[in-house]
């Protein structure tokens, strides 16, 4: 399994079902990693601040609830050889992760896709998207109901650019889903979409042979691309698992991942610019707006998040 070593998972303990605890914890134990468990108080509005006097407590209560209930979580883990620890943040969740990450130089960070409170439409929620935009290391939203083991996992890369920051990225990508189905006795598959730039503008405005030229020119570089980067993994473009769409990534993408049961997606999210706090590439956003199965996101080495850790307050004691 790949080389995760300080896992954080931002868990939501008033939910029962606590299995991405569970299922970071094999994974920890797996890599000889320590993990990290935490959940986060919100800061309460100004309204309470103002007009409830003993609001100060009500935070303490909370906080001392949240790290009892998270060291319930922590003991059989601890007690199955695996180091653990707890932490209780306060503030926005999505900041405060982040943070932490920044602070404590996490790997990882694993979340539910969408939290029991969201009220953000669609399949990830505030939280998760936030930390997808500016986390600065792998981030893993686990959908609801996924299965303890993945049965299918598919790396989204584009080897088209022959930008260094993408190699980066699709070495990571397909390295972490190999490992991810090893790890799981999975099924792999390999994807790359692929358009003619300004296709829709061109496609009757010239003529049909020059168009079809272009078109054929184009999708030959592409396949060139992608069956060097292949081969160099041992593969080629004639694998059976092996996928070449012909169309928009976030169009073709979702589709092949709800008809083929695709229960992972490991992806990049940083445009190739590599500049820094620069926020999720339009085409990831749109895939990712458009699926409903987990998902592992990768930056970067390159990539610094656009969140600073400011000035930290420690918890308030209970």
């Amino acid at each position: 399994m790949r080389r995760f070593k300080n896992i954080l998972v931002a868990t939501d303990t008033r939910l029962d079902n606590q299995s991405i605890v569970d299922n970071s914890a094999t994974l920890a134990k797996e890599c000889d990693a320590s993990l990290k468990l935490v959940d986060v108080v919100p800061s309460l509005p100004w309204t309470v601040r103002l007009l409830v006097s003993n609001h100060e407590h009500i935070s303490r209560l909370m906080t001392r609830e949240k790290q009892e209930q998270l060291e319930t979580l922590a003991e059989p883990l601890r007690a199955d050889g695996i180091d653990v620890e707890t932490k209780v943040l306060h503030g926005k969740s999505s900041v405060e992760i982040i943070r932490e990450v920044l602070r404590e130089k996490h790997d990882l960070v694993v979340r539910v896709a969408k939290g029991s409170g969201s009220r953000r439409k669609g399949f990830f929620g505030t939280t998760g998207t936030r930390l997808l935009r500016e986390c600065p290391c792998a981030v893993h939203l686990v959908a609801p109901n996924s299965p303890v083991l993945v049965r299918h996992v598919l790396a989204c890369i584009d080897t088209s650019t022959g930008e260094p920051v993408d190699a980066e990225l699709n070495e990571d990508i397909v390295g972490l889903a190999e490992a991810l189905c090893e790890r799981n006795n999975a099924k792999l598959s390999i994807a790359h979409a692929w358009t003619i730039n300004g296709e829709q503008l061109l496609d009757g405005r010239i003529s049909t042979p020059e168009f079809e030229q272009m078109r054929k020119s184009r999708q030959e570089h592409i396949e060139g691309m992608f069956d060097k980067f292949l081969r160099g993994r041992g593969y080629g473009i004639g694998d059976d698992f092996v996928h070449m769409f012909k169309g928009d990534a976030p169009k073709v993408i979702p589709e092949f991942a709800s008809l083929e049961g695709v229960d992972l997606i490991v992806m990049g999210t940083v445009g190739r610019s590599g500049m820094a706090g620069m926020l999720i590439g339009n085409t990831a956003e749109r895939i990712l707006n458009s699926i409903e199965c987990s998902v592992i996101a990768v930056k970067p080495s390159s990539y610094t998040s656009p969140i600073k850790l400011g000035d930290y307050v420690e918890a308030i004691r209970a």
